[in-house]
């Protein structure tokens, strides 16, 4: 297909994926770039330099695998920065329906053009988008043929009591029996030793199964790890850590079992642990995991971390940290770490802002404006009738050849608009659930407010104020409410440069 001269894309953009990338070489990529430069020059397209998309080692069939420079791409389409497309082959840009009716929607009336080395597509043309539909259902389908063929073999492998074949050596097994290629970091293809790990060695199942017995006999975690360290190090070379002996004795292949889905089953190999040990290895753990537990990173701080308070110069979130000397008490500040243009005592500015949101949160005013914009509670149902409605019109996608009355191009127009629609009732959902948290907290007194868990306080504060923190000029004690802007508007949080106004 040719176009006339004065039609062609002036403004193409090249788009390269690579599925697999182990080594992290974007050599295949640039190879994907070099022959759409070239069909570009046949062709008679323009290239927008700034508009190269390459997404290395990234899936285009996981619909929940995130490809940066597709987003990007689409973007540019939708603000009109490219007419153009260039792609090695159409798999390497959609193996999805889904993406193929989002790029549509996007390009729509917009004269966007895809080539690859198989042909030219006008996204404009009602025949070229139902070619390009049939192809993107044919990717699909191949790589749902592929998965089904994976699973088929993993299972396979299982029931012969064999797991996954590749990854690190396991430690306690694998006996080399040979040597494989792969690329190596600079590209070149390099021999690596392979290993058949049903096999034990010895030396490494003796030191397992004395770990273990150390472990049993009472010797703490630690001993344990600076004993093993003294007889060898992991199968990578690197010196052991509490948490790999863990994940060594807890494994059900140290005591010769599988583990799929919950389900134990016997290995094709023998552990170095009996069963017995290896169950009370692991009951060890639980228990000083119930007796001990890890207490999280839970907040302990109003206003520190992503969404609390501000530095006016880079829009950074602070954080806290200790100051003082030996001779004197230590007390905590908010400080940026990015530019260090700000820093407020913890214990002062955490009252100041909960001051502030408490006298809110009982202001008649206020109450009445969060009454009127109370949330809609029908808006869970309709999420759950818009997916119930998506899951069926999905279902006919894939049954397609039961039903020849269903329009697969409608279909497939459908369940990009139930996409839409789920994604912009969610948002209105989260709106409403913070609305739902600030209802809770109105009218509470002084003493209610410090009772509540600090999170609890954290996530009011952040529903309903913004934190600010500005330069001040104040020396020496006290508290200058003047470098502090609390605003109620959320989009005011992120201030480019400069001091704007205290509130």
């Amino acid at each position: 297909m040719s176009y006339p001269r004065q039609q062609l894309p002036q403004r193409a953009g090249i788009y390269c994926r690579l599925s697999y990338a182990p080594d992290g070489s974007l050599e295949k990529v640039e190879r994907q770039e070099a022959d759409c430069r070239a069909l570009a020059e046949r062709l008679g397209w323009t290239i927008s330099e700034a508009h190269i998309f390459p997404d290395n080692s990234r899936s285009a069939w996981q619909r929940n695998r995130r490809r940066p420079q597709w987003d990007r791409m689409l973007q540019c389409v939708d603000n009109r920065e490219i007419d153009g497309l260039l792609v090695y082959h159409g798999d390497r840009l959609i193996r999805q329906p889904y993406d193929l009716e989002k790029l549509i929607s996007i390009s729509d009336q917009q004269g966007m053009r895809v080539a690859s080395p198989s042909g030219t597509r006008d996204l404009d043309s009602p025949d070229d988008r139902f070619i390009l539909r049939i192809e993107a259902a044919q990717a699909c389908r191949e790589s749902d043929n592929t998965s089904r063929r994976v699973r088929r073999a993993l299972t396979a492998r299982r029931e012969r009591g064999l797991t996954q074949s590749g990854g690190r050596r396991p430690f306690g097994y694998g006996v080399q029996v040979g040597t494989r290629s792969r690329p190596g970091p600079d590209g070149e293809w390099i021999e690596v030793p392979r290993y058949d790990t049903t096999q034990q060695v010895p030396d490494e199942a003796k030191l397992g199964a004395e770990a273990a017995d150390r472990l049993l006999a009472g010797q703490g975690q630690s001993g344990v790890v600076r004993w093993l360290n003294t007889r060898c190090t992991t199968t990578e070379g690197n010196p052991w850590t509490e948490k790999a002996l863990r994940n060594v004795l807890t494994s059900p292949r140290a005591a010769g079992l599988i583990e799929h889905e919950g389900d134990l089953y016997d290995a094709a190999w023998d552990g170095f642990l009996s069963r017995e040990t290896w169950e009370s290895v692991r009951a060890l753990y639980e228990a000083s995991a119930e007796e001990s537990p890890y207490p999280g990173r839970e907040r302990r701080y109003l206003l520190s971390g992503v969404g609390g308070a501000q530095c006016y110069n880079c829009g950074g979130y602070v954080r806290a940290k200790p100051v003082g000397g030996r001779n004197r008490k230590s007390s905590r500040v908010y400080h940026c770490h990015t530019c260090r243009k700000v820093g407020r005592n913890v214990e002062h500015l955490d009252a100041y802002v909960s001051g502030q949101a408490v006298a809110l949160l009982n202001d008649p005013r206020f109450l009445a404006e969060l009454t009127a914009t109370a949330d809609n509670p029908a808006l869970a149902d309709e999420v759950a009738t818009l997916e119930r409605r998506r899951s069926e019109v999905r279902r006919q996608l894939e049954t397609l050849a039961d039903h020849p009355e269903v329009d697969a191009g409608m279909a497939l127009l459908a369940l990009a608009s139930f996409d839409e629609k789920i994604r912009a009732t969610r948002d209105r959902l989260a709106s409403s659930a913070s609305q739902r948290l600030i209802g809770r907290m109105a009218g509470i007194t002084p003493e209610q407010w410090l009772a509540t868990p600090i999170d609890v306080r954290s996530a009011t504060v952040r529903a309903l104020y913004g934190v600010v923190l500005l330069p001040t000029t104040l020396r020496g004690p006290g508290f200058d409410t003047n470098a502090v802007r609390v605003v109620r508007s959320r989009t005011d949080r992120a201030p480019g440069a400069g001091a704007p106004g205290a509130s």
